[in-house]
C-alpha cells in the first residue's frame, strides 16, 4: 500500500564556492614607520637604553667596542630595531654596511644600505616631526655611540660624556663608558658608569666624603665585596645613588642622579 505521506524534496546541491578575492598587494613600508610603529610613534630613549644595557651586560665593554668599531652605523641600526618587538634583524654585513629587517607581522623585508646609514649617522622622524639621531664613530680611540632626542641624550664608549649637574661628583681618573640624561615631568634623571682598578670600598668612601661635604645626607650599605650608597639633599629634591661591583681586577661603578621641583643644576 502506497504511503500518503508527502515526500521531502531532494536536497539541492550547494552553490559552487566563489573564488577567493585576491589578497591586496602590500605597499612598500618605510623603515621609519616600521621602527617607530612599535614605540608609540617615536623611538623612546628608555626602550633603546634597555637594548643598549642588555648588550653591555652580555658582551661587556670589550665586546661592544669590537662591534661598534666594525661599523657603528650598523650597530646603531640594530639598536633601533631592538626597540620594536615587531621587527627583527635577519641579516647584516659590517663590510658593506647593510642591515636587512623583517616585519614579523607581515613578513615584509627591507634592507637599509650604506647610503642610508653612511658616516655613522642615523636619523628617524615620525609624522609629528619628533626626531631621534644616532651618531657612531669607528675612528681609533673614539669608538662610541651617541643617541639624541627631545627626551634626552645617551653616550656610550669613547665619546664625550653627557653633561652632568655640578653637584654630582666625578670620580677622578676614571673613564666614563656610558652616560645618559632624560627629562622628567618636573626635572631630570641621569646615569653614568665607569670602571676603575680601585676597590669598591675605596670608591664608595670617596663618594661618601664628597657628597657629605656638599650637604647631602648619605646612607651606605655593603654586602661582602659589593656596596652602594644613597644620598639626598633639599628634602629629597636632589638624589645620588652609587653602586660598586667588583668584577675581576676592576670595579664596575654606576651612578644614578635625579632632580625634581626645579632643583638647581
Amino acid at each position: 500500500m502506497a504511503s500518503n505521506t508527502p515526500q521531502s524534496p531532494a536536497p539541492t546541491a550547494p552553490p559552487p564556492a566563489q573564488p577567493a578575492a585576491p589578497a591586496p598587494q602590500k605597499k612598500g613600508t618605510s623603515p621609519l614607520v616600521w621602527i617607530l610603529g612599535g614605540c608609540g610613534g617615536v623611538l623612546v630613549l628608555a626602550a633603546i637604553a634597555f637594548g643598549v644595557m642588555t648588550y653591555f651586560v652580555v658582551h661587556k665593554v670589550k665586546g661592544y667596542a669590537a662591534s661598534a668599531t666594525k661599523n657603528p652605523a650598523v650597530f646603531a641600526a640594530k639598536l633601533a630595531v631592538a626597540a620594536n618587538p615587531d621587527l627583527e634583524v635577519v641579516a647584516s654585513d659590517d663590510e658593506s654596511g647593510t642591515v636587512t629587517i623583517r616585519n614579523k607581522k607581515t613578513g615584509e623585508e627591507i634592507t637599509m644600505n650604506a647610503a642610508d646609514i653612511k658616516n655613522g649617522r642615523l636619523k628617524f622622524k615620525n609624522e609629528k616631526g619628533e626626531e631621534v639621531t644616532f651618531e657612531g664613530s669607528g675612528q681609533k680611540g673614539k669608538e662610541g655611540l651617541r643617541i639624541k632626542s627631545s627626551k634626552g641624550t645617551m653616550a656610550f664608549g669613547d665619546v664625550e660624556a653627557v653633561k652632568m649637574p655640578a653637584w654630582v661628583p666625578v670620580y677622578a681618573g676614571a673613564k666614563v663608558m656610558a652616560s645618559t640624561r632624560q627629562k622628567t615631568e618636573d626635572g631630570f634623571t641621569g646615569t653614568y658608569s665607569f670602571q676603575t682598578p680601585d676597590a669598591a670600598a675605596a670608591v664608595l668612601a670617596r663618594y661618601e666624603s664628597e657628597l657629605d661635604g656638599a650637604g647631602f645626607a648619605v646612607e651606605r650599605q655593603s654586602a661582602g665585596a659589593l656596596g652602594s650608597l644613597h644620598a639626598k639633599a633639599d628634602g629629597g629634591a636632589r638624589t645620588v645613588t652609587v653602586s660598586a661591583i667588583p668584577i675581576g681586577a676592576t670595579t664596575h661603578v654606576t651612578v644614578e642622579y635625579g632632580a625634581t621641583g626645579g632643583a638647581k643644576e
